[in-house]
């Protein structure tokens, strides 16, 4: 299995890079990260050394409830970069799905077009 050694400070990065509406993004520990998108959703992102050490991420749904799997697509197990990119892009969908137009327009309309990719 391909595998790319990031660092938390390596997918914050990606994070900052790929998501602009990713707002209130910060380092947790040397192992986890977390950060909210559309100032509605939070998501963690968590490494897990099973081996080939690999990036999850989990959206945050309130109290101890999270998902690890959008829309049939996992969130957990991404060892390179590319995959990292993947998952980012999936949780951006499913969010910006969730949130709908009406409130997406909103958050364009008091933030610019930060993040608010068609």
């Amino acid at each position: 299995m391909p595998h790319d050694d990031m660092t938390v400070d390596d997918v914050l990065d990606l994070v900052l890079a790929h998501l602009p509406a990713a707002t209130k993004a910060y380092r947790r520990s040397d192992v986890e990260l977390t950060f909210v998108l559309y100032d509605a959703f939070a998501v963690r992102g968590s490494y897990d050394d099973y081996g080939s050490g690999s990036w999850g991420f989990g959206i945050l749904l309130g109290g101890d409830a999270s998902v690890s799997e959008i829309l049939g697509q996992r969130l957990s197990i991404r060892g390179t970069r590319d995959q990292v990119r993947e998952a980012l892009k999936a949780i951006d969908e499913y969010v910006r799905l969730r949130l709908g137009s009406e409130y997406l327009a909103a958050y364009e309309a008091a933030y610019g077009a930060r993040g608010t990719q068609p």
